[in-house]
C-alpha cells in the first residue's frame, strides 16, 4: 500500500470540470474520483502514474485514469494544459474507461498537435464556462484518443479500491446513518483495520469525512431555495442532533449557516 498517497477532494468536490494552464507546478502522489488528461506545451515533466515513472515531453499526453494515483513535478522548465474531467461529463465513453485505459504516456506528437485547438478552445470556453460545449469539446477529445490509441486493461490498487467503493458508497448513502461500524460490515473488513485504511488514504477520520458530505449536501441542497428551515435540511442531510451540525459545520467554515449564506 501507498501510505504516502493523498486524496485531493477538491476535485471530487466540485460539481464541473477543472482547466487551467501552468508552468513548473508540482503535485505529489495523489488521487481522485476524475479521469485527468495533461497536455505537455512545452519543456518536460517528470510523472508518476500509478507504478509508472516517466518523462513527458512536448506534445506528449498524460492520461490518468479515474482513482489512479498520479505526481507530477519539473525535470527541465515546463508547461501544461490540465482538464479534470467530473463523472457528469463522463457517461459519453465511461462504458469503454470502466475496465479498460489508455497507457499513461500518449507519445504520438503529430496525432497529439491535432488536438491542442481543442485544448486552446476549453481554455476560451472555461472563461465563461457553458456544459453543453464544454461537454462536446470533452466527447471530442475523448473519442479521438479512443479512435487513435489502444486501450489496456486497469486493474486499480486493491486497497485502493476499497475506499472508493466506501467514498462511492459515503455519496449514495450520506443521510442515513453511515457508521465506522457499518461501513466496515458492509466492505468485510475489521473495523480498525477498515478505519486505519481510510485514515491513511483520505486523511481523515471517517466521521469527519462523512459529516463533511453531509454539511455539502446541506450547502448544496440551501442555495437552491430561498426559504429554508436549516433544522430540517440538516436531518435530511443524515444529521441526528442540531449540536452535532453546528459542530461540523464551524469545523469546515468557521462560520455559522446564516452568515455563510447570508440568511
Amino acid at each position: 500500500m501507498k501510505t504516502h498517497v493523498f486524496y485531493e477532494a477538491i476535485h471530487d468536490q466540485s460539481d464541473k470540470p477543472r482547466f487551467f494552464y501552468d508552468e513548473n507546478q508540482s503535485a505529489p502522489l495523489h488521487f481522485h474520483r476524475c479521469i485527468e488528461i495533461i497536455y505537455i506545451t512545452d519543456g518536460c515533466a517528470r510523472c508518476t502514474v500509478d507504478d509508472k515513472t516517466f518523462n513527458a515531453e512536448k506534445n506528449e499526453i498524460i492520461f490518468v485514469q479515474r482513482c489512479a494515483a498520479h505526481a507530477i513535478a519539473p525535470a527541465t522548465a515546463y508547461a501544461k494544459f490540465v482538464l479534470i474531467i467530473k463523472a457528469a461529463y463522463t457517461n459519453d465513453f465511461a462504458a469503454a474507461l470502466e475496465k479498460k485505459t489508455f497507457a499513461p504516456l500518449l507519445k504520438d506528437h503529430s496525432f497529439n498537435r491535432t488536438l491542442f485547438s481543442l485544448f486552446l478552445r476549453m481554455q476560451r470556453i472555461m472563461q465563461k464556462p457553458s456544459f453543453l460545449v464544454l461537454k462536446g469539446c470533452i466527447d471530442m477529445l475523448v473519442g479521438s484518443l479512443l479512435d487513435h490509441y489502444e486501450l489496456y486493461p486497469f486493474t486499480p490498487t486493491p486497497n485502493l479500491s476499497v475506499v472508493i467503493k466506501a467514498l462511492d458508497f459515503i455519496d449514495e448513502h450520506f443521510s442515513e446513518p453511515v457508521t465506522l461500524d457499518s461501513l466496515a460490515a458492509h466492505f468485510g473488513y475489521n473495523k480498525y483495520y477498515f478505519s486505519h485504511l481510510f485514515n491513511t488514504y483520505i486523511g481523515e477520520n471517517l466521521n469527519n469525512y462523512i459529516n463533511g458530505v453531509r454539511i455539502r449536501n446541506f450547502l448544496e441542497k440551501a442555495k437552491q431555495s430561498n426559504s429554508v428551515n436549516y433544522a430540517n435540511l440538516a436531518f435530511d442531510c443524515g444529521f441526528e442532533s442540531m449540536t452535532t451540525f453546528h459542530r461540523h459545520f464551524l469545523r469546515i467554515h468557521q462560520k455559522t449557516p446564516s452568515e455563510l449564506l447570508g440568511r
